[in-house]
């Protein structure tokens, strides 16, 4: 008796993988899939998100076959590792709206104002002279 390989002739019906074996075949599954329980030539996608499999810092997006990693606002994905998130210094890149002083938080910045200004009420950015004389906070 021959062995026919039913990978080869295509009668496995395996949806991914097709392992021929004596008398038989093996229907197995690409990465980022697992075999159906109830039928083993279908492969159904791993949501990588939902089984925490991903090691994604902050944001998973589950894809067909695989996951996307994403960040919160003010920070941008590792160039190293794209499943981890660096803090953006909006200050150093000056992406900020600070008019005076800039200090980078985690995930943000704040601005604040030199001596003799202070925060605009209505635009946290802006620095607003402060009218000494005015306040008699100085010795006019």
């Amino acid at each position: 008796c021959d062995d026919i390989d039913e990978c080869g002739t295509k009668t496995s019906n395996c949806q991914q993988i097709c392992t021929n074996t004596i008398g038989s075949f093996v229907c197995s599954c690409d990465p980022g899939f697992s075999t159906n329980v109830t039928n083993s030539s279908i492969c159904d996608d791993i949501d990588e998100c939902a089984t925490n499999t991903s090691n994604c810092q902050q944001n998973c997006t589950n894809t067909i076959g695989s996951f996307l990693c994403s960040c919160y606002p003010g920070f941008s994905i590792n160039i190293s590792n794209s499943t981890l998130c660096d803090d953006i210094d909006e200050c150093a890149t000056n992406t900020s709206s600070c008019q005076q002083i800039c200090t980078n938080t985690i995930g943000s910045f704040v601005c604040s104002c030199g001596p003799g200004f202070s925060i605009n009420v209505n635009d946290p950015a802006l620095c607003d002279d402060i009218n000494e004389c005015a306040t008699n906070t100085s010795n006019c």
